[in-house]
């Protein structure tokens, strides 16, 4: 299994590099958000989808689901309504045409984004997703490679783009196993998916110690839990990185006590991971200065819980609709030149 996806990797190395296009910027934003059950209102007998259909206990019909996809819209063009982000990773999207439903929004529609989305294994068909600014980055190849073997589960989603000043990126969106059924029971699953991303990670890294490696998503894992500060080596941004290292840029707000979803305390799960050549200032290429990353957190997409603390304003619970924008707050950090 795992010469498979070496091989398969290798092979999008090796693809021939198109020139970016004529987008001369100083800097670009890549962003990653968990958008919470982003499903239509369509039945589809593949997937168990029944808690998000008209006839649901959360009635989830067409104007819902239109109020879901404007909400979306709205916070993604609010990270930077000027310069909207070049590169944005997504997770629980259930299919390409909610996909394109989202960029078609008058906000998004502006940024020109490039769409890719493969339906993977999951039960739910929640699946991740990466849309991309044509006019900023040249996109090169994609593949879809299964996050675990021993069970059922999101892809991890790999995209290879070229910015404006043809630096290669190599991109990997993840939305790991959940904590369903217990913490310490579900952690051998999320293990498994750090040790696939790792040798993902590796193959390029042994071919291109200066490589671009950016790793965005939802690992369900706190940055210093096993998969990711042991199995995945992701650790604090250093001073003097090393180039095949792996950098979590969200370590220090971690510590801080900061986070990305709110369940009796706050998680930060969503995190943006990348390797060491992208956190050194190159007098040419792209590069990810201090504070390296950041949480989006406007006051109007939260709402005051019970303890009076303000906290992601969600779309809906197993039972009830409440109209907000998502359990999960988004991430992003900024690449300058």
């Amino acid at each position: 299994m795992r010469k498979i996806l070496i091989l398969s990797i290798l092979l999008l190395l090796f693809h021939v590099n198109l020139q970016a296009q004529n987008n001369k910027g100083g800097q670009f934003k890549i962003a990653f958000y968990n958008t919470e059950n982003l499903f239509d209102t369509i039945d589809d007998p593949t997937k168990s989808d029944e808690d998000f259909l008209p006839n649901s206990k959360v009635a989830w019909n067409s104007a819902r689901y239109d109020h879901k996809i404007d909400n979306m819209a709205r916070v993604l063009v609010a990270i930077d309504s000027i310069d909207l982000p070049a590169v944005i990773g997504l997770a629980e999207v259930e299919n390409m045409s909610v996909l394109n439903d989202l960029i078609s929004k008058p906000g998004l529609r502006k940024g020109n984004y490039g769409v890719i989305l493969e339906e993977g294994s999951d039960p739910r068909g929640i699946d991740v997703a990466l849309i991309y600014r044509k006019n900023v980055m040249q996109y090169i190849g994609h593949k879809a490679f299964p996050s675990a073997t021993s069970f059922k589960t999101r892809n991890l989603l790999y995209v290879k783009l070229i910015d404006a000043k043809k630096d290669t990126f190599h991109i990997f969106i993840n939305h790991w196993k959940s904590r369903s059924g217990g913490e310490q029971e579900t952690e051998p699953q999320r293990l498994e998916n750090a040790s696939t991303l790792k040798h993902l990670t590796d193959s390029i890294l042994a071919m291109n110690s200066h490589a671009n490696v950016v790793i965005m998503g939802d690992f369900n894992d706190e940055p210093n839990n096993k998969s990711l500060s042991e199995i995945l080596g992701a650790g604090k941004p250093d001073k003097h990185p090393s180039l095949k290292g792996l950098y979590n840029l969200l370590f220090d707000r971690f510590l801080q006590g900061e986070g990305t979803l709110y369940y009796k305390d706050w998680d930060l799960f969503d995190q943006i991971i990348v390797s060491g050549n992208l956190l050194v200032k190159k007098r040419k290429g792209a590069f990810i200065p201090p504070p390296f990353a950041y949480i989006f957190k406007p006051e109007w997409i939260l709402f005051k819980n019970k303890k009076g603390e303000m906290i992601p304003n969600r779309t809906a619970g197993s039972k009830d609709y409440f109209g907000g924008f998502s359990d999960h707050l988004p991430v992003y950090a900024v690449v300058k030149y």
